[in-house]
């Protein structure tokens, strides 16, 4: 390396190389979140859209308190990470501000989903597109790139289907966009 503060282009290569390497790895650790989230709100969908289908009941999007749960969970599981010192990059604290970016807004649309008429889906499907698309990006995944192209596709069609369908396609998108990401980061672990 250069006894001086300039790095070569090589070096320099090198660094940044190392700095995805590094958040890569973080990243397949944090397949947990993927996991959890896609299987919670695929299974939220799909229950309220078997509700909405075959039964009658009076209010199917209770299905919904599960996420309650995976909050829960996402925050016992985070405070124990924190506890294992990991090495964290500049791209790590990118990675975390643009999920907990995404967190607040799909929070302040839940306030206020009765504004839009409780239409969540085609807007949070559409959503989830950008912090998945991004995550990919920036770690050079492109499983995790497609499941950003997916849910921009499913958010898309959430917006031309009927409110029951949509549930389906939000399951769908989950589906691509986390589960299947999910397991490929942990199995790369």
């Amino acid at each position: 390396m250069n006894t001086q503060n300039e790095f070569t282009p090589k070096e320099s290569l090198d660094v940044i190389t190392s700095m995805i390497q590094q958040a890569k790895g973080n990243m397949q650790k944090n397949s947990f979140y993927f996991l959890l989230w896609g299987w919670t709100i695929a299974i939220a969908n799909l229950g309220v859209f078997l509700l909405l289908k075959f039964t009658e009941v009076s209010n199917p999007y209770q299905m919904f308190f599960i996420t309650i749960v995976a909050a829960i969970a996402s925050i016992i599981y985070g405070i124990r990470q924190g506890r294992e010192a990991t090495v964290s990059t500049h791209l790590d604290s990118i990675y975390k501000w643009v999920w907990m970016g995404f967190g607040a807004t799909c929070f302040i649309f839940w306030i206020f989903g009765k504004q839009i008429g409780w239409q969540l889906n085609p807007v949070i499907i559409t959503l989830c597109a950008v912090p998945t698309f991004t995550s990919g990006a920036l770690l050079k995944f492109k499983p995790l790139m497609f499941g950003g192209i997916a849910f921009w596709i499913l958010g898309a069609l959430c917006f031309l289907s009927n409110y029951e369908t949509q549930f389906l396609l939000a399951a769908m998108a989950v589906t691509i966009g986390y589960i299947i990401p999910g397991y490929l980061l942990k199995r790369s672990e």
